[in-house]
């Protein structure tokens, strides 16, 4: 029997196994996909004889299966507009429009708290004390 899987198809079913070779290769570097799942080449070679036995028409079939694409992740913010009442969610980091939930709105009671200004150095941000007659610590005697 002359018949070696190399020759057959003219070469044709060695060069999609090396296809398929390169493209597992290529599945397993790919840092967008999980490095410990299984890849697989299956080759499937399809021998349908005619009637007279002398004639054995041959598919010549290459298959790989590779691992798919990590899932992406984002993080989501989800509150409430204290003004409106509707719920709104928005990726973080996202300069787009919030996502408004649909369903009911809900009244929320507002209360504006006015902000305290303290004195504060703008070259460090340090928030400055007042100071009440205070003398300096003594670290030596601290304890």
């Amino acid at each position: 029997m002359g018949i070696s899987l190399d020759s057959m198809g003219c070469g044709a079913l060695l060069e999609r196994a090396n296809l398929a070779m390169a493209q597992v290769a290529r599945n397993i570097m790919d840092p967008n996909t999980d490095p410990e799942k299984a890849r697989k080449v299956t080759i499937t070679l399809t021998f349908k004889p005619d009637k007279s036995r002398r004639h054995v028409k041959t598919s010549l079939g290459v298959n790989v299966a590779l691992a798919p694409p990590l899932a992406d992740e984002t993080m989501m913010l989800v509150g409430q507009d204290l003004k409106t009442g509707r719920i709104e969610m928005n990726e973080y980091g996202s300069n787009q429009q919030p996502v408004r939930v649909a369903g009911e709105s809900y009244a929320v009671a507002t209360e504006e708290i006015p902000p305290q200004s303290r004195p504060f150095d703008p070259e460090t941000g340090e928030i400055i004390e007042p100071t009440l007659n205070q003398k300096p610590i003594n670290l030596r005697e601290a304890n």
